[in-house]
């Protein structure tokens, strides 16, 4: 009866949200030619933002790290510009490129045409830190366009209250950045705790707290 009533009151818990608000990852320039500009924009913006170059030229043969700024509205998909020289009327533009799981872009050059390749993550990681009075006892994720739940990502049998663990989602060609997520407090739980369209691709720790027997969450 006591796991019942803390049940029912888990169903009106409240998220807070304050994610990432930047991307980052790798870019080589394994071409000839130096760079001057790279611009990124989400593919439904008609306008490019700064130049996210950290130094005035990208030079050939080198790799440097690059973040994008983010916010709640901004899309995964984004497009990207490359400029020769300050007042390029001829910039090269790669379309739709996923940031939220891209590691590295490598820029290669054959004649006079730049080709990309991109290195993806294989897997996204995060923590989540337990600090409810309450042991958990799976945790499952599903894309938000999936119908069923996957395998409990939790590495042991039990989370317990006042603990913090590290969880992996194995990304597939399906794998969405929004997923939701189900916890569970028993082996045959009925009634579990559902977050919905949560961002995973942005995510590096979900902290769980409680307050008079409703759960709450904030990302970081």
């Amino acid at each position: 009866m006591k796991f019942n009533v803390l049940f029912l009151s888990l169903l009106f818990s409240i998220s807070a949200f304050s994610q990432n608000d930047y991307l980052t990852f790798y870019i080589e320039n394994k071409t000839s030619t130096d760079l001057y500009g790279i611009y990124v924009t989400g593919i439904d913006n008609d306008s490019w933002g700064e130049d996210i170059l950290p130094d005035d030229i990208f030079e050939a043969g080198t790799t440097l790290t690059v973040t994008i700024p983010i916010s709640k509205q901004t899309i995964c998909e984004q497009d990207i510009k490359i400029t020769f020289s300050e007042n390029d009327d001829n910039p090269l533009i790669f379309e739709n490129i996923d940031f939220c799981t891209l590691d590295k872009m490598i820029l290669t050059q054959k004649g006079k045409t730049i080709y990309y390749t991109l290195d993806v993550l294989e897997e996204l990681t995060f923590e989540i830190e337990n600090n409810t009075k309450t042991d958990m006892y799976g945790v499952f994720v599903n894309g938000s366009k999936e119908s069923s739940w996957g395998e409990d990502i939790l590495p042991e049998e039990t989370f317990a209250a006042g603990t913090v663990v590290t969880v992996t989602i194995p990304i597939l060609g399906s794998t969405t950045c929004k997923q939701d997520i189900m916890i569970t407090f028993s082996e045959d739980d009925d009634n579990p705790l559902v977050f919905k369209k949560i961002d995973f691709c942005r995510l590096t720790k979900m902290i769980l707290t409680e307050s008079k027997g409703k759960i709450f969450y904030t990302l970081e």
